[in-house]
């Protein structure tokens, strides 16, 4: 879903597939209840349920879509949300590894950015890089 370039990483279909269900789902029912059904207590809460459902689903469909980790013309690409951080494949100094997120620091030691190691075609992404011979750590 939604690759960036050949070698990215993308959201996996199942719960992209599953998490905007739900915000369709929530939103359409809760319109359905609006239209149909009276003001009293019980449609009012069934209301504010179904839009804190579309709350948090879009705010985890958009967190799935914002998170990619992509190499393209030789420069890597990390995206998480609102930051985007991008360096030269050949300034990367290490790339580490700890709780199913690689860590990637330029040659001075400083942290540049992270990818999420669990994401569809993480693979792909860290084959690119160990063929520029990055160094793992």
């Amino acid at each position: 879903m939604l690759r960036h370039g050949e070698i990215s990483t993308e959201a996996d279909k199942g719960p992209f597939l599953f998490t905007l269900a739900v915000l369709c789902g929530s939103v359409i029912l809760a319109v359905i209840i609006l239209v149909f059904s009276g003001t009293n207590a019980v449609n009012i809460t069934i209301r504010a349920f179904l839009g804190l459902m579309a709350l948090a689903s879009g705010s985890v469909l958009f967190a799935m879509l914002t998170d990619y980790a992509c190499v393209q013309d030789g420069i890597l690409t990390m995206s998480y949300l609102f930051r985007k951080n991008r360096i030269a494949v050949r300034d990367i100094g290490s790339i580490s590894f700890k709780d199913d997120v690689y860590t990637v620091y330029d040659r001075k030691k400083g942290k540049v950015g992270t990818i999420n190691a669990l994401a569809t075609g993480i693979d792909r992404v860290i084959g690119e890089l160990n063929r520029n011979h990055v160094n793992f750590v």
